[in-house]
């Protein structure tokens, strides 16, 4: 069970930044602990039901539901007892949620991933002195504040492509406004083409992320459910199903 006490420090909002890294990983990247967090997630939700006696049904066929599925056989029965435990002592509704649930920031913390540059790969050895691969080597090389200054200086600074790796600069630099500012037009526009093609959907799951960063829950779960609403749409949709659960 390595590592599984980070989902307890994460659902105390307690992670070190060092510690937040490693958790993102494992989430991405390890089968059991993201089985383990899903099923910490799902519990918490169980634990926020408004009525105690619909609460200790749900409880009880959750548990029996877990207990059906080899898979969570190797499951720490710890949070059952705990969630036992809130029932018996009649701990309010909006404690429980309190103490269980994640805050804004822990859940922008485990969503937010920096988008990839598909535009102007930067290739090694290559000295292209263009403003616009200048700006994207800030940008893979994390110098956002650099990136966003020859963004400032391409020919074309109002390209829809451009604001989108704008926006995630100022994102990266905790900057949520800013990137609103710049994503929302991209998220909004209609037929864009060349290379901003596609970036609708992109600017879409970002500018909910940067609503929910800026504590404008409302605003982000409108933006949630337009990801999930678009009938061709892949990216980001199991993330979005997700970030919903901890905000509705």
């Amino acid at each position: 069970m390595k590592n599984f006490d980070l989902i307890d420090r994460y659902f105390d909002n307690s992670l070190t930044p060092k510690e937040q890294l490693l958790f993102n990983d494992l989430l991405q990247n390890d089968l059991d602990f993201k089985n383990e967090f899903i099923f910490r997630k799902d519990l918490t939700k169980v634990i926020a039901s408004s009525q105690q006696e619909d609460l200790k049904a749900t409880l009880n066929k959750f548990e029996d539901s877990i207990r059906q599925k080899p898979k969570f056989l190797k499951i720490p029965r710890k949070w059952l007892m705990a969630a036992s435990i809130l029932l018996v002592f009649s701990l309010g509704i909006w404690s429980v949620k309190s103490l269980f649930f994640p805050s804004n920031q822990a859940i922008y913390e485990t969503y937010f991933q920096s988008c990839r540059n598909t535009i102007q790969p930067v290739v090694r050895g290559e000295n292209l002195n263009t403003i616009e691969y200048r700006a994207f080597a800030a940008y893979e090389a994390h110098d956002y504040h650099k990136a966003i200054n020859l963004f400032n200086s391409v020919k074309n600074p109002e390209a829809a492509y451009i604001n989108f790796y704008k926006g995630l600069s100022y994102l990266e630099l905790d900057k949520s406004r800013e990137a609103i500012d710049l994503l929302k037009p991209i998220s909004q526009a209609a037929g864009l083409e060349g290379k901003s093609a596609n970036f609708n959907e992109k600017a879409n799951w970002y500018l909910a992320l940067a609503y929910l960063k800026n504590m404008e829950n409302k605003k982000a779960i409108s933006q949630l459910y337009l990801i999930l609403d678009q009938p061709d749409g892949t990216f980001k949709k199991i993330e979005a199903k997700e970030v919903l659960k901890y905000l509705e």
